[in-house]
C-alpha cells in the first residue's frame, strides 16, 4: 500500500530570502494570502548583507545638478521605511535597528562651490541641509578639514536587525531549498509543483525574487518553452572594509568631480567594541578592474587624502565582492524602480535596491490584485521535517575573524 506524499498548496511560493523575498512574504501575508518562502544558501546572504543599509530619497543620484527620472522615483522611500518602523503600512518593522537617522555628504575645494550652487537650489529645500562646523560629523570636525557638509534626510539600516525583524513573523514558513535535489515541475499556466523532501509543493502562483538565481530557477521552463527567457545584469562591486578604533560613526557620502559618490561609508559595530567602515561608491565601481592587491592600495590612498588627520596605521583592510543582479538596461545603468513583470501565473522580480523594497510590494501586490487571486484557506503545520533556512551574518565577521 503506497503512501501518499504531504501536499501543501500556498497561495504564493516565493524564490528568494534576500530583501525582496522577505519583504514580499511580510507584506502577502498581511494581506490574506498563505504563503511559502523557499531559499537556496542563507537568508539574507547574497545581497542584503552586502548592502550598507542605506535608505536614501535619490539625492545621491544627483550630484550632476539635475534631479533625474531616478532620483525622483524614489523620493519617497526614506518616509516609506520610516512609516513600516513606526508600525505602519504592510509590512510591521517595528524593532528595526537605525544605524543613522540622517546621512551626511561632504565637499571640498571646487566641488564645493559647484554643489553650494545647486543644493541651495528651491527644488531641494527642505531636503537638504547645511551645516556649521559644531555640527559635523567627528570623522570631519578636524580644522584641517576645508570642505562643507550637509544632511540628507536619508536614514541608515542595520542589516542583520533588518533580518531578524522581517523573518521573525514567518519563521516558520522559510524553506530551506536545494535545487539539485528538489526537482521544479512546469506547466503551461507556471509552476506546477516543487518537491520538497517528501512534501510535494502546489502553488497557485509563484514569485521569483532569487536575484541571481532567477535565471536558473527559470532553465527547465525555458527547454520545455513554457517561458521566455529574462534578461537580467549583473553590476559588480570590490567593497573594501576598515576595522578601527578610532571612535568615529561615519555614514556619509563624499562628493567627487563625477556625478556618482566618491567614497560612501556607513559604520557597523564588532563584538570587540571596534568599529567597521564598509567604503562602497566609485572606489567599489572601479575597484573591479583592479586586483586585491591594488584595490587595497588605492583604498589606503583616498582614505589617506580625504582623512589625512586620521591615523589608520593600526587599521585591518579586507575586501568583499559583491554582485548586483538587476533587469537588464540600456548601457548596464541603474533601473529607475523596482521591478516586477507577470506572465500568467508566474511573476518575476528584481528590487533594484534596497531602498526600493516597499515599492516593490506595491507592483507585486498591483499584478496579484490584476490576476485575480483570492486569499486562500489556512496552511496547515508546516512538516518538521522540511529544513527551515538558515539566517545569514554580514560578511565582516567573518572577515575579521570574529566568531559567533
Amino acid at each position: 500500500m503506497s503512501v501518499t506524499s504531504p501536499v501543501l498548496k500556498p497561495d504564493i511560493l516565493i524564490f528568494g530570502g534576500g530583501i525582496a523575498g522577505l519583504w514580499l512574504i511580510n507584506h502577502l501575508q498581511q494581506r490574506g494570502y498563505q504563503c511559502l518562502l523557499l531559499e537556496t544558501g542563507t537568508l539574507g546572504g547574497a545581497q542584503t548583507l552586502a548592502s550598507q543599509g542605506i535608505i536614501h530619497g535619490g539625492l545621491k543620484y544627483a550630484l550632476g545638478g539635475t534631479l533625474s527620472s531616478e532620483s525622483e522615483a524614489i523620493a519617497g522611500m526614506p518616509d516609506r521605511w520610516r512609516q513600516a518602523i513606526e508600525g505602519q503600512g504592510p509590512v510591521n518593522l517595528s524593532g528595526l535597528r537605525v544605524l543613522s537617522e540622517t546621512q551626511n555628504l561632504w565637499s571640498a575645494g571646487s566641488v564645493a562651490s559647484r554643489m553650494t550652487t545647486f543644493f541651495a537650489s528651491r527644488m531641494l529645500r527642505g531636503r537638504i541641509e547645511k551645516l556649521k562646523r559644531p555640527d559635523f560629523p567627528s570623522a570631519l570636525a578636524d580644522r584641517r578639514f576645508k570642505g562643507q557638509v550637509y544632511r540628507l534626510d536619508d536614514l541608515v539600516v542595520d542589516t542583520e536587525s533588518l533580518l531578524e525583524v522581517l523573518t521573525a513573523p514567518v519563521r516558520d514558513r522559510l524553506l530551506h531549498f536545494d535545487p539539485a535535489r528538489h526537482p521544479l515541475s512546469w506547466n503551461q499556466r507556471g509552476l506546477e509543483a516543487v518537491a520538497l523532501d517528501g512534501v510535494r509543493i502546489e502553488p497557485k502562483l509563484t514569485v521569483l525574487a532569487a536575484g541571481e538565481g532567477n535565471a536558473g530557477l527559470l532553465q527547465d521552463a525555458q527547454k520545455a518553452e513554457l517561458f521566455p527567457s529574462e534578461a537580467a545584469q549583473s553590476r559588480p562591486l570590490k567593497m573594501v572594509l576598515l576595522k578601527h578604533r578610532l571612535g568615529h560613526r561615519l555614514y556619509a557620502h563624499c562628493v567627487g568631480t563625477s556625478n556618482k559618490p566618491r567614497l560612501t561609508v556607513t559604520t557597523h559595530d564588532m563584538k570587540d567594541g571596534s568599529l567597521v567602515w564598509y567604503l562602497g561608491g566609485d572606489l567599489a565601481e572601479k575597484g573591479v578592474e583592479r586586483s586585491d592587491a591594488q584595490q587595497l592600495d588605492a583604498a589606503r590612498r583616498e582614505l589617506n587624502e580625504l582623512f589625512p588627520w586620521l591615523d589608520f596605521a593600526d587599521a585591518e583592510l579586507a575586501l568583499m565582492d559583491v554582485a548586483r543582479a538587476e533587469p537588464r538596461q540600456q548601457g548596464l545603468a541603474k533601473p529607475d524602480n523596482a521591478y516586477a513583470r507577470r506572465d500568467r501565473d508566474l511573476i518575476i522580480t528584481w528590487p533594484t535596491k534596497l531602498t526600493l523594497a516597499p515599492d516593490l510590494g506595491d507592483r507585486v501586490e498591483a499584478l496579484i490584485q490584476e490576476r485575480g487571486l483570492e486569499t486562500g484557506a489556512p496552511l496547515p503545520p508546516i512538516p518538521g521535517e522540511l529544513r527551515r533556512a538558515d539566517i545569514g551574518r554580514p560578511q565582516w565577521h567573518r572577515l575579521f575573524g570574529e566568531q559567533g
